[in-house]
């Protein structure tokens, strides 16, 4: 047993094979640090809200479109139904940072408003206060650590006052851990649901309007089967609740909390998950880690020639066949076990950026517990069982007679490489063609014809501003400069659809996206009227063509009936498409009025021109001057682009994996090229004595290798096709799946290929045959 941790031999082997240590070492390390951002990370989302100690009898209030709800609703269930032990209505209102003042100091807040039972319904930790009675009074608010870390530093923001708005003046009656892992997004200031009338008028009403920001939470009573009366909710909601009567909605779903994040559900203003994305990552990253293993077994088993004579020593001196069997699983092990922590530092100095990348944050001290730690202890072991099985049953098998003879390399040395170069190229070519692919398909997405200008046109929400003057004010600064074309007034832009309102139009159920502005808004953004009615004064109403297909009206009806009043149409614009490519058509209503003394606009559209990133810091410097706010103006064009984040998020990851996994297999393929053509050069000698020019050894040297690649090609091309395919199917505006794709993939990975063997095979190839003969 002695003999068997002794690894001073194994050490001596990895010091005289620099190369082979080197690419073992680095494959292992950075592929375990893939596996460990992975992990942390797929752990971290599949285990969202599974912490809650009453999860299990939570459930989310939806209709079966959305979670949009009045809270007042929630109230009322609770009073019909005894199945229901509490509700927790809850509304985040992070559309736009809202301006706070502390101290006379003003501070951008996300803003969450809830019921007092919020900290009995979610286990959110609580750094300071009361749980049970924290937000007892309307006038109470609980604070997040970094907003207290950020505003108050070292001094106790508890009994300090937080105003609003003129309305709302909250008192911090205590501190919570910022809110992390949660279909519930992450708030800087946590308020009751009383105060949210304050923000948005018509919320308050027992009609029930303004339905898109509140999520209605409902805690079962332990054993009840709330479930079992969804049908009778949903005759109750048609009793009460215009969204029913008016048949918008016809079912209500009840939605566990645990399986929430994941579900296919619609909701305004809760975080959710992507499962094919945390399943994508796991599975390329099981991809890397089997490069690595392969790259492990590949290179072991080259080396069966120089181990082999070590082993079939120990043989001859009294060591079994088990004994070395367990030997070379030690040694994989033991290699497993040092890559590891190189890639736990590597995990630890790239965690910042993989946080950003994922837009998560990923924090690997969570993990530092006995419990991960033996996970990570038997992942280790498993690893280096699985790296050590095949060459540790090649090496151990070999007999002592072999060796002398010289058999064992010639019986071993084509028998593994074959499959694992082919191997490695097959999944190399499809990550690359899968990269190209959603690469191209997410630029094909951003760059979609949307029907109105996007580039050099800015969206500033001036909701933060506390006056409508200094709406005007900044207005009147911003014009004034040489990079500003025009400014136009509105509620709502195009990205981000306006408001929501279903009315009844000539007898039958509308619902518009509805728009409030000036005419520079429409002139601006480039919107065309294709009909204009030329009707006087300062208001009209314009109707998009889908308004007028979803309402059965031609295009010259002179007006529409709304709740049995005419309104006059002032003309017709040309469809547009509102938020993205994605975003299905929506009836539009544009109501222009010139005058924003009648109204207050909510956005400020600029054209510039000239340098963009001067005229955003121009802008943004007189914005935060007037306001005292932070700045949130965005170019049209980037909201797009960032609202395809999360295609964009996993074409990058494929490409990262693509690279790792073509740098992993160029440097096994490095070092499979160098053992075998060291192997090789016996023959190389001989042809060259019989005359074979080093043209022609040159070119067999190479084929042996390409020809693994063009394999590769051929199996891994339908395969990746057909997935492809699938997944470019999720998208109704989508590119054409083109076979030049897959061959530029596959060219480009025979260049890699070629170039990675050439200079062995070259250095081969030109070498004096008769060196080789006498070094033999």
């Amino acid at each position: 047993m002695n003999n068997l941790v002794n690894f001073k031999s194994f050490f001596k082997f990895l010091s005289r094979n620099k190369t082979y240590t080197a690419i073992d070492i680095f494959g292992l390390s950075v592929s375990l640090m893939f596996v460990i951002l992975i992990a942390v990370y797929s752990v971290q989302e599949l285990s969202t809200d599974k912490y809650h100690e009453k999860g299990d009898r939570i459930y989310v209030l939806s209709s079966e479109a959305n979670t949009g709800s009045a809270y007042k609703l929630a109230y009322r269930l609770q009073e019909r139904y005894p199945e229901i032990e509490k509700v927790c209505p809850v509304a985040p209102w992070g559309f736009y940072h809202t301006s706070v003042t502390v101290a006379d100091k003003n501070f951008n807040a996300e803003l969450m408003f809830a019921d007092t039972t919020f900290f009995d319904f979610f286990s959110f930790p609580l750094l300071v206060g009361d749980r049970n009675h924290v937000m007892d009074a309307d006038g109470y608010g609980v604070i997040s650590e970094s907003f207290a870390r950020k505003v108050f530093s070292d001094s106790d923001p508890i009994g300090q006052v937080v105003q609003v708005n003129d309305s709302i003046r909250i008192q911090v009656n205590g501190i919570m851990k910022d809110i992390k892992n949660s279909t519930i997004p992450y708030c800087d200031i946590l308020m009751g649901i009383k105060q949210l009338k304050y923000m948005e008028e018509g919320i308050d009403s027992d009609q029930f309007y303004n339905t898109g920001a509140v999520n209605n939470f409902i805690m079962v009573k332990e054993g009840a089967d709330l479930l079992a009366k969804t049908d009778d909710i949903v005759a109750y909601f048609k009793e009460v609740f215009w969204m029913y009567q008016r048949g918008i909605y016809s079912k209500v779903l009840l939605n566990p909390l645990e399986d929430f994040y994941f579900s296919d559900m619609g909701t305004y203003t809760l975080a959710k998950g992507d499962w094919q994305f945390v399943m994508i990552l796991l599975s390329v990253g099981i991809l890397i880690l089997l490069f690595a293993i392969i790259n492990y077994i590949n290179l072991t088993v080259a080396q069966t020639a120089f181990r082999a004579k070590e082993m079939a020593t120990r043989r001859l001196l009294g060591s079994s066949r088990g004994d070395l069997f367990l030997r070379l699983i030690m040694e994989s092990t033991l290699m497993t076990f040092i890559s590891f922590l190189l890639g736990i530092f590597l995990a630890i100095f790239f965690s910042p950026y993989a946080s950003q990348l994922l837009n998560a944050r990923i924090n690997l001290s969570d993990f530092v517990t006995p419990g991960y730690v033996l996970l990570a202890v038997a992942a280790i072991l498993l690893i280096g069982i699985l790296a050590g099985l095949l060459p540790a049953i090649v090496i151990s098998n070999a007999k002592p007679i072999e060796v002398v003879r010289g058999t064992f390399r010639r019986q071993t040395k084509m028998v593994f490489s074959k499959f694992f170069i082919t191997f490695q190229n097959g999944i190399t070519i499809a990550l690359v063609a899968a990269s190209i692919t959603m690469v191209a398909q997410v630029n094909h997405l951003i760059h979609a014809p949307l029907g109105y200008k996007t580039t050099n046109v800015m969206d500033v929400p001036v909701e933060s501003y506390k006056s409508k003057k200094d709406i005007e004010t900044f207005a009147n600064e911003v014009s004034q400069l040489a990079s500003v074309k025009r400014i136009a007034f509105s509620q709502g832009t195009p990205f981000n659809r306006g408001n929501n309102s279903t009315e009844e139009i000539n007898g039958k159920q509308v619902s518009f996206q509805v728009f409030r502005a000036d005419t520079a808004f429409l002139s601006i953004l480039g919107i065309e009227i294709i009909r204009d009615n030329h009707l006087a004064g300062t208001k009209k109403v314009y109707l998009n063509q889908q308004a007028m297909r979803e309402m059965e009206l031609p295009e010259d009806s002179p007006s529409i009936k709304v709740w049995g009043q005419e309104i006059p149409i002032a003309g017709i614009v040309k469809d547009f498409q509102l938020s993205n490519i994605m975003y299905q058509k929506k009836p539009v209503r544009l109501l222009i009025k010139n005058d924003i003394k009648e109204w207050t606009p909510y956005n400020v559209l600029l054209e510039v021109e000239g340098d963009p990133v001067e005229s955003y810091k121009d802008i943004q410097e007189i914005y935060e001057r007037i306001g005292h706010v932070g700045f949130e103006g965005k170019y049209i064009d980037t909201q797009i682009q960032e609202s395809f984040a999360a295609q964009e998020r996993t074409s990058r990851i494929v490409s990262i994996f693509a690279f790792v996994a073509i740098l992993i297999s160029l440097l096994g393929l490095l070092a499979m090229s160098t053992y075998f053509i060291q192997q090789r050069s016996s023959e190389v000698a001989v042809r060259k004595v019989f005359g074979s020019t080093n043209s022609q050894i040159l070119y067999r040297l190479i084929r042996t290798f390409l020809v693994y690649v063009l394999i590769a090609f051929v199996i891994a091309t339908p395969i990746i096709w057909r997935f492809m395919q699938q997944w470019l199917s999720d998208y109704s505006y989508r590119i054409e799946l083109s076979p030049l794709i897959f061959i530029a993939a596959g060219l480009f990975c025979l260049f890699v290929s070629f170039v990675t063997i050439f200079i062995q095979s070259y250095q081969a190839a030109n070498l004096n045959p008769v060196e080789s003969i006498k070094n033999k």
